[in-house]
C-alpha cells in the first residue's frame, strides 16, 4: 500500500516537472512566432504600395510584360542584331530654327506652368508672367526669339480682316490687344495666312521626318468648332522609332513637356516659320502695318 503511494507521489512530481519543462518551450514558440509576425508585419508596411493598390500594380506589370514583347518582336523582325535604318535627320538648322528650338526647351527648362488666365498684358511685346503659359504664349514667346512680335502682327491682322477670324466663339467682338493673340484659333488663322504650310502626316519615320526643328504643330485634343487645341515647336532630338519629340503643354499636364512625339495626336497642322518670309507675307498684306521694334516707344494715338 505504501509502495503504491510512493509511486502516485512520484508520477505526480514527474508530471509537474514536465509541465515546468514545457512552459520554456511554449514561451519560445510565443516568441518565434511573434517575430515572424512582426517582420511580417514590417514587409507589408514598407511594400505597402503594392497591398494598397493591387490593380495598379497588376497594370503595371503587364504594362511592362508588353513592352518587352513588342521590344523582341521589334528585334525579331529586323534580325537579332540588326537595328531599323532610319532617315537621316536633322539636317543643318538655319538660324532662326535654331532660336525657336532653344526657345522652346527654355520654357521647359524653367518648368513653365499652364495658365489660361486673362492678363492685362503691355503692349507692344507683352507677355504674362514668365513662369506661366498656355499654348498660344509657346508659340509667340519664340517666334519672338526671331524678332517678329504676334501680339502686334496678329492684332494688326485681325482689325483689318475681322472675317478671317473666328470672331463668333467669345463673347465680345471687339479687338483686344492683350487677348487676341492668346486665343489659339487666332493663332491657328493668323498661320495658315502667314506661316509656311507643310504635310501632317507622320505615320512612319521616314513621313516624321519632314518635321524639322522650330517647326509649329497644331493637334486636335481640346480644340472645338474645327479648331485645335494643342499648339507646340518640334525640337532637334527624337527617339529610337525616329520620330521627332516635341515641347507642348499635353492634356492633364502641368507643366511644358519635352518627351512626346510629334504624333502623339491627330495632327492638325504643320508649319514652318521664317523671321524674313513671315515679315514680307505679312506686310503684302498689310502694306500700312507699323511694326514697333522690342524696346522702342510706341507711337502717341493720332490726335
Amino acid at each position: 500500500m505504501i509502495f503504491r503511494r510512493r509511486l502516485t507521489v512520484e508520477a505526480a512530481t514527474t508530471t509537474r516537472r514536465r509541465r515546468r519543462a514545457r512552459l520554456p518551450r511554449l514561451v519560445v514558440m510565443g516568441l518565434v512566432v511573434g517575430t515572424i509576425g512582426g517582420l511580417v508585419a514590417l514587409w507589408v508596411w514598407v511594400f505597402s504600395p503594392i497591398f494598397i493598390e493591387p490593380h495598379e500594380w497588376h497594370a503595371r506589370q503587364k504594362r511592362l510584360e508588353r513592352a518587352i514583347r513588342d521590344v523582341v518582336r521589334g528585334r525579331s523582325s529586323h534580325g537579332v542584331d540588326a537595328v531599323p535604318e532610319l532617315p537621316a535627320w536633322p539636317p543643318e538648322p538655319t538660324s532662326d530654327a535654331s532660336a525657336i528650338v532653344s526657345c522652346a526647351e527654355a520654357q521647359v527648362a524653367r518648368a513653365v506652368q499652364r495658365s489660361n488666365t486673362y492678363y492685362a498684358v503691355e503692349w507692344p511685346w507683352g507677355d504674362v508672367p514668365e513662369n506661366l503659359a498656355g499654348p498660344p504664349d509657346l508659340i509667340v514667346r519664340c517666334v519672338r526669339a526671331i524678332g517678329l512680335d504676334l501680339q502686334q502682327m496678329l492684332h494688326i491682322d485681325r482689325t483689318a480682316n475681322p472675317r478671317r477670324y473666328p470672331l463668333q466663339l467669345w463673347s465680345s467682338r471687339r479687338p483686344d490687344r492683350a487677348i487676341d493673340h492668346r486665343r489659339l484659333p487666332n493663332l491657328y488663322t493668323f498661320a495658315q495666312t502667314y506661316f509656311e504650310n507643310l504635310p501632317v502626316e507622320a505615320k512612319d519615320a521616314e513621313q516624321a521626318s519632314k518635321f524639322l526643328p522650330g517647326d509649329i504643330v497644331f493637334w486636335a485634343p481640346g480644340g472645338s468648332h474645327g479648331f485645335p487645341g494643342m499648339a507646340g515647336i518640334v525640337t532637334d532630338r527624337r527617339g529610337p522609332d525616329g520620330f521627332p519629340w516635341v515641347v507642348t503643354l499635353a492634356p492633364n499636364e502641368k507643366a511644358m513637356s519635352l518627351h512626346h512625339r510629334v504624333n502623339s495626336w491627330p495632327i492638325t497642322a504643320h508649319f514652318r516659320v521664317t523671321g524674313d518670309g513671315l515679315l514680307e507675307r505679312f506686310l503684302e498684306q498689310n502694306p500700312s502695318a507699323v511694326l514697333i521694334p522690342k524696346g522702342a516707344e510706341p507711337a502717341p494715338p493720332a490726335p
